[in-house]
């Protein structure tokens, strides 16, 4: 491997850290509204429709964000690609890195699979002529997502470390939403309760 082959590894795996982060942030944000809805619903019952409109938006940011780690068009920086680029360019010894990495990004029914599954069909292209199942099929929990980042980023690793010595650490960034979402859910029922007093004391 040539110095500027090394190169367009070192951009694509640094490419991938910094798309993973972000994906990272948007998994925070939604654990962070989740957690605070559930401890303060009656926030949920006052701003329903803000809520939603919220929640939708950052599911949508999340699976556009992480569909492009998983993306095979050719002008992306995916794992898939990273994967082409070790195998042009990489040794014998490096070469043999692949098929775990190629193996858990094509497995059908995995949690990859579904998050693939969601940004192609479902945020991507709004298919028109999507399987009648595919909610069924594709139903995923914040704890299997978190699962399956956890996964992208230990392929990410398995790469990236044999290559070229980079440990990616994405994950812990952007924890902090997670207490700030509750925080911010607290503080509005706070509000809300404190409203609700005052508008007693005048009847």
């Amino acid at each position: 491997m040539n110095a500027d082959q090394k190169t367009n590894i070192d951009a694509a795996v640094l490419a991938l850290g910094e798309n993973l982060a972000c994906a990272w942030s948007y998994f925070h944000l939604l654990r962070g509204i989740d957690q605070g809805r559930l401890q303060s619903p009656e926030v949920i019952e006052r701003f329903s429709m803000l809520y939603d409109r919220a929640w939708r938006a950052v599911f949508d940011g999340f699976f556009a964000k992480v569909g492009t780690l998983l993306d095979n068009t050719k002008s992306t920086h995916s794992l898939p690609n990273l994967v082409t680029l070790i195998r042009r360019y990489g040794s014998a010894e490096l070469k043999q890195l692949i098929p775990e990495v190629e193996l858990s990004l094509t497995k059908k029914g995995s949690s990859l699979s579904k998050l693939r599954n969601w940004r192609h069909d479902a945020v991507a292209h709004h298919a028109a002529d999507r399987n009648p199942n595919f909610y069924t099929d594709n139903q995923m929990n914040l704890t299997e997502i978190e699962g399956a980042l956890v996964q992208l980023e230990n392929l990410l690793n398995h790469l990236s470390w044999n290559v070229l010595n980079i440990h990616n650490e994405t994950r812990s960034g952007f924890e902090a939403l997670v207490d700030d979402g509750k925080s911010l859910f607290a503080f509005t029922a706070a509000g809300i309760r404190s409203a609700m007093a005052e508008e007693s004391k005048t009847v």
